[in-house]
């Protein structure tokens, strides 16, 4: 697979490309011409099956398609409720910048027509070339292609599954009682464990013909099929582990692993599953198979760990620590369990840092969980390769996850509207005179600033003093009340 990393094209430019350029890596800007070309095609679909025209339609353009994805980024930064109100008139509420790109009436309107596919030639249910991905099929083919050839990951990596909110009626939801979402649609990830980069991932339809050795086998044998030879090491939790796996990556894939398992798998040493001697914290027991690398373990923590492993040195004991109150406890464990807590949280950080502004709204229609889902991971792998390579020089200090987001929504929106005149909301309005007295002219408690009227004008000018209600510094000589009266405040 080459050596592990960014694998950019060679005209990228690493010291000047913005959030908009590694978003465009992932998800291409020919996809949203697509897009465009669906849902106009799906939009007079519907105006044909109603035997009349849509009024408040006309068709979109690849702009507007960006600004819309762009303004679905923002709502995750800036959470509302309902959607309604990113257009509310309260001045506490609304979002100007949503109120210029768009009126509420055409974000709802694309919302009602956007389409990823084209709908006149979906197969029937019944055909036997029913697709129950239809709908998504382009963009899962297309992020699943540019994941893989973007990134190599490097040598650990884990599988895992990830839970999409959904409560619909849709039968691929699933209930899992034990997860902080409980019903959802589920989907197999394999990340990188080292930075949550996701390499592949697979939506669970649900219960399929059975598989000789059964689910677990099979997604974790399908989650690594692009890995298989590289000798790298993949984690999994104790829902996929059993001899049969971690023997057959190890022996056919050319693949270590390590993982939890359940003491009731076939082929797991009885001895192992509830050892009587082992009471306290830190004792542990050992097997190994023969002359094979497979080794099994169980070791005394709170309760009984045991795992599977064909790790190099699985045999080997590590020291580690463990809390114990506000104490911190020195033990000895094994050397897959060390490995495991280490490397298995791939999953689980490229799901925390999905989670932390989920992109898109709740929906009537269920594959419209899944488009959002796969454009926030674009996003997501996206920041990702950014941090690993980029040498672009900003004004943070450290520019983290939410800044990134931030000018990737200004960059897809890029000033459009479409709007014809400006909202009543947006126009200035004048400030009653009662509330002028906190507009004062005063010492500002932080250092000297440059003057924000007299850069307007072109000057270069700096002072300490200006408007706290403002937060501006503003030169002592009249810049305080040209300043106000342009925002429509007299002083």
């Amino acid at each position: 697979m080459g050596q592990p990393g960014a694998r950019l094209p060679d005209e990228f430019d690493v010291v000047t490309a913005t959030p908009i350029d590694y978003f465009f890596l992932l998800f291409k800007p020919f996809m949203f011409a697509d897009v465009v070309r669906h849902t106009n095609s799906y939009a007079q679909w519907s105006m044909d099956q109603a035997g009349r025209d849509d009024p408040r339609w006309t068709d979109t353009t690849e702009a507007e398609m960006r600004a819309y994805i762009g303004m679905h980024i923002n709502m995750g930064i800036n959470p509302l409720p309902a959607t309604h109100m990113y257009w509310s008139s309260n001045p506490n509420i609304g979002n100007e910048g949503m109120k210029r790109t768009m009126t509420a009436n055409r974000f709802q309107k694309l919302t009602q027509y956007i389409h990823v596919a084209d709908r006149a030639s979906e197969p029937a249910k019944d055909a036997p070339d029913f697709d129950a991905l239809y709908k998504l099929r382009p963009v899962i083919d297309h992020v699943s292609a540019t994941f893989q050839e973007m990134y190599t990951p490097s040598e650990f990596v884990s599988v895992d599954e990830a839970m999409i909110p959904y409560t619909g009626r849709k039968k691929i939801k699933q209930f899992m009682n034990n997860k902080p979402v409980k019903k959802g649609i589920k989907v197999w990830m394999c990340c990188d464990s080292t930075n949550a980069y996701c390499h592949k991932f697979d939506v669970y339809l649900g219960k399929q013909a059975r598989t000789e050795h059964g689910l677990g086998y099979r997604v974790v044998k399908d989650m690594t099929s692009e890995l298989r030879g590289s000798n790298r090491q993949v984690f999994f939790d104790n829902f996929f582990t059993s001899v049969q796996l971690v023997e057959s990556l190890q022996q056919e894939d050319s693949l270590y692993s390590c993982g939890t398992v359940r003491t009731n798998r076939i082929g797991f040493p009885a001895e192992l599953k509830k050892p009587r001697d082992l009471r306290q914290r830190g004792q542990m027991r050992v097997l190994q198979k023969g002359d094979t690398p497979l080794v099994a373990s169980v070791w005394k923590d709170c309760s009984y760990v045991h795992t599977l492993s064909t790790l190099p040195d699985s045999t080997k004991v590590v020291p580690g620590q463990r809390q114990r109150g506000a104490e911190v406890v020195p033990v000895e464990m094994p050397h897959p369990v060390a490995q495991y807590n280490r490397y298995m949280g791939g999953v689980d950080l490229h799901d925390q840092y999905r989670m932390c502004y989920e992109v898109g709204r709740n929906s009537h229609k269920w594959w419209k969980y899944l488009f959002f889902f796969m454009l926030n991971c674009c996003v997501v792998n996206s920041f990702l390769l950014y941090k690993a390579v980029s040498r672009r020089r900003t004004s943070k200090k450290r520019y983290a996850h939410l800044d990134y987001r931030e000018e990737l929504v200004s960059e897809l929106i890029a000033g459009y509207t479409s709007r014809k005149r400006p909202s009543s909301a947006m126009k200035p309005k004048r400030v009653g005179n009662e509330n002028v007295p906190a507009h004062s002219l005063e010492r500002l408690p932080w250092k000297k600033r440059r003057c924000v009227q007299c850069v307007s004008r072109g000057e270069r000018k700096e002072s300490v003093f200006g408007c706290a209600m403002c937060g501006v510094n503003l030169c002592k000589k009249g810049c305080h009340a040209q300043f106000h009266s342009g925002i429509g405040i007299d002083v």
